[in-house]
């Protein structure tokens, strides 16, 4: 089972996923790709996401049996809680 959200943005995509990268590498994420699409991955989580002009789609591949499905979203909403919309 996956799940999936998006959130808008504002800015620049490079810049966004720069500071993604860097959040989920300070809490030990391995996090790939680029302004266009890639894969974030540890923890047990693994994620892939798609950059679509302001709009960033998160699919939720793989969590710890343990962890409810808020909870991982909250945690990957927090990566890119750079001037976020929930759309």
């Amino acid at each position: 089972m996956k799940k999936s959200f998006s959130v808008k943005f504002a800015g620049h995509p490079d810049t966004l996923i720069s500071k993604a990268r860097q959040a989920a590498e300070k809490n030990g994420l391995k996090f790939t790709g680029d302004s266009e699409n890639g894969l974030l991955k540890g923890l047990g989580i693994e994620a892939n996401y798609q950059v679509k002009e302001d709009v960033l789609t998160v699919n939720i591949l793989r969590k710890p049996l343990l962890l409810s499905w808020r909870i991982v979203e909250q945690k990957i909403r927090a990566l890119v809680s750079y001037n976020q919309n929930t759309v």
